[in-house]
Formats: structure tokens, C-alpha cells, sequence
């Protein structure tokens, strides 16, 4: 019994023991699965985080990426803007052609417009005579065109000497305000007789266009005569006769008068092309200007490079006058002024063969260096 009971208790003892054990193994299993999980909590947390913080880092990036990509393109516009409007103002003048063609620019863009675009330069083509071979004419009918603006009044500033002193700028000045795109024509008849001339201009403007314009040398030196003669006349002088200004007494023509000496074109023009190419000279027949302009304009503007604008509905025949006048927008026509077409002396035919004989020799010269013919009588 002793024995028994001893047992039991041993075995109580031995239970307790274990439920102990599995107690504290439970415990640290416990504690370990808890350990475990916070550990794990954590890592996952960390994962978390990391994610977070990337997603975060991208969502900026891709925002300031947007950003640049959206001010790039800003930038690209606006300076595409600037380019096509920089090329979209331009400006024609005369006779039609001031346009604008942007016609949201305030008043004030308007005004710096027209001061960029308009302005004074040097002429790009002189009409340099012959004198009394229609080069006022010439000057009038060619302001017909939209892209010519002439200068309106001689400048005489190559064969001036005073004038010359003044310098380019002053020259510069003189000119009329025009459009970048117009040819400026400038006229001065002396400029073809004056040594000094042609090498000024050249030193001014060595691809400089040149215009002459010419006629029958006799013709020309009666029509000079009639001017000087009328001129005199209104200042109460003594005006000698045609015989008496171009022969000497003993009949041989003068060639000390100034008159005789402009139609001896050869000695003048052999001066031009020493320094201007003849690709530079266009030669006017000055006769044939007279009864068809139109077809000696078309060969200047194909000269100046510029389209053929100039028609015929342009010009309207005066019978009075005995030449071609402008024909204005109104039907009207707009001739020279009185002084131009005046009538002519008459002359004796006898003094008129001796002339065009003196004039031959000096003709041919002029042929030859020009390259083409002028039909002017010889007898």
C-alpha cells in the first residue's frame, strides 16, 4: 500500500513536471512565433517603406520630367512664332503695293515696322544721260513700276565738287524713303561727260546698275541748242544762232562747243567701261523710246532683274505733243512739263550733212563699244 501511494505521488510529480515542461515550451514557442512575426511585421514594414519611397521618387520624377518635356516645347513655339513673324512683315510701296500683311500689329508695331522696313539708301541704278536724250522720260515712265523709286531731283553729287566734299551720308540723305525691296534710281545727265564720275560711283558702289540713254547725235545737239537758246532768251541775252554756235567762220564745225562734244558718245562711254562691265551698262535707244517706250522698258526691267509690270494701257499717245504721256488712274494722262518737247529751229540741211558727217567716225567707236548698231542717218 506504502508502495503504492508512493507511486502516485511520484507519478503527480513526474505530470507536473511535464505540464511544466509543455507550459514553458509553449511559452517560447509562443514567444518565438511572436518574435518571428514581429520580425517579420518588420521586414514587411521595411518593404513597405521602400515601396513607398520609390513610388514617391517616380511620381516626382515622372512630374518634373513633364514639366521640363512641357517647357521645351513652350520655348520651341514660341520661337517658331518668332520666325514665321519676323518673315511675315513685309511691306511694298507705290502705286498699290503698302501692304500689310499682319494686321494684328498695334499702331505702335506699325510705326517700328515701317521705320525698319522704309527707310533712305543709296541707289541701286543711276540714269547717268545722255543729256537731252529723254532721260527725265526715261525716269517718269519707269516710276511706273512698283518695285522702282526714283529720286526726283538731279543730285549732282559725283560731278559737284562742293557737294561731293559732303560725303556718302549726305548723298544718303538725298534719297527718297522707300521699301528694302524697291530699286532707287537716281538721274543726273552730267554725270555721262564728267571725267571724274565713273571712278566715284565705282569707288561708292563697284556692282552699281547703269543707265544710258541715247539718239541720233544731231538731233540730240539741236534739241540741246533750243534749251540754252530758250534759256537765254528769258534772261534778256544775246543768243546766237544754231550756224553760229556749232561752225567756225570758216565753216568747220566747233568742236570747242559743248554742245558738239556731249554727242560724241564714244569719248565718254570709253571712260565707263574701263571699270564697269558692259553686263552693268544698259544702252537706251533714245529714238525708238520715243515711239515705243514700252518696248525699251521691257529690256530695262529684264536689266534690273525685275518682273515685267510696265503694260501698255500705261500710256496714252498726246498728237499735240508729238510723244507718249502716263496715263493716270483716272483716264487722265500726265506728260512732262512745257519745257520738255519744245519745238525744234530750223536748220539749214546743208549745215545738218556737215554735222552727221563729223559725227561717223565717232559713231562707229561708239558700235563697236557698246556691240550693237543705232540707225542713225549719216547724210
Amino acid at each position: 500500500m506504502k508502495w503504492y501511494i508512493q507511486n502516485y505521488n511520484n507519478k503527480q510529480k513526474h505530470d507536473q513536471h511535464v505540464d511544466s515542461l509543455l507550459s514553458t515550451i509553449d511559452e517560447q514557442a509562443i514567444i518565438s512565433r511572436l518574435i518571428s512575426g514581429t520580425n517579420k511585421n518588420h521586414h514587411h514594414e521595411s518593404l513597405i517603406n521602400k515601396k513607398i519611397r520609390k513610388n514617391h521618387y517616380n511620381y516626382h520624377n515622372r512630374k518634373e520630367k513633364r514639366f521640363f518635356t512641357s517647357l521645351c516645347i513652350v520655348t520651341f513655339i514660341l520661337i517658331l512664332l518668332i520666325l514665321i513673324l519676323s518673315n511675315n512683315f513685309n511691306v511694298i510701296l507705290h502705286h498699290h503695293k503698302f501692304i500689310w500683311h499682319n494686321r494684328r500689329c498695334n499702331e505702335n508695331n506699325e510705326t517700328e515696322m515701317i521705320h525698319k522696313e522704309s527707310q533712305k539708301v543709296l541707289p541701286h541704278c543711276i540714269i547717268v544721260g545722255v543729256r537731252k536724250c529723254g532721260t527725265r522720260a526715261l525716269l517718269e515712265f519707269l516710276d511706273i513700276h512698283p518695285l522702282i523709286t526714283k529720286v526726283v531731283n538731279e543730285i549732282h553729287f559725283f560731278d559737284d565738287e562742293k557737294r561731293f566734299n559732303l560725303g556718302l551720308e549726305w548723298y544718303r540723305q538725298q534719297m527718297p524713303v522707300t521699301n528694302q525691296s524697291n530699286i532707287v534710281i537716281e538721274k543726273t545727265p552730267a554725270y555721262f561727260v564728267t571725267e571724274s564720275v565713273p571712278e566715284r560711283i565705282y569707288a561708292m558702289n563697284a556692282s552699281i546698275k547703269i543707265i544710258l540713254i541715247v539718239r541720233d547725235p544731231v538731233t540730240r545737239l539741236i534739241s540741246d541748242y533750243a534749251q540754252l537758246a530758250s534759256n537765254k532768251a528769258k534772261k534778256v541775252r544775246h543768243v546766237e544762232t544754231f550756224e553760229e554756235a556749232v561752225l567756225y567762220p570758216n565753216g568747220k564745225v566747233n568742236s570747242s562747243y559743248k554742245g558738239i562734244r556731249i554727242s560724241m558718245y564714244a569719248v565718254y562711254f570709253s571712260r565707263w567701261i574701263k571699270l564697269f562691265s558692259k553686263n552693268q551698262i544698259h544702252v537706251v535707244d533714245g529714238d525708238q523710246f520715243v515711239y515705243d517706250p514700252l518696248a525699251e522698258l521691257k529690256k530695262i526691267e529684264t536689266f534690273l532683274g525685275l518682273p515685267h509690270l510696265i503694260r501698255h494701257e500705261d500710256f496714252i499717245y498726246n498728237v499735240t505733243k508729238g510723244f507718249y504721256c502716263i496715263r493716270m488712274d483716272n483716264n487722265m494722262e500726265k506728260c512732262l512739263n512745257k519745257n520738255k518737247g519744245r519745238r525744234h529751229p530750223d536748220i539749214n540741211p546743208v549745215i545738218i550733212k556737215r554735222l552727221r558727217k563729223f559725227y561717223e567716225p565717232y559713231n562707229k567707236f561708239f558700235f563697236s563699244l557698246v556691240g550693237r548698231r543705232f540707225y542713225w542717218p549719216n547724210r
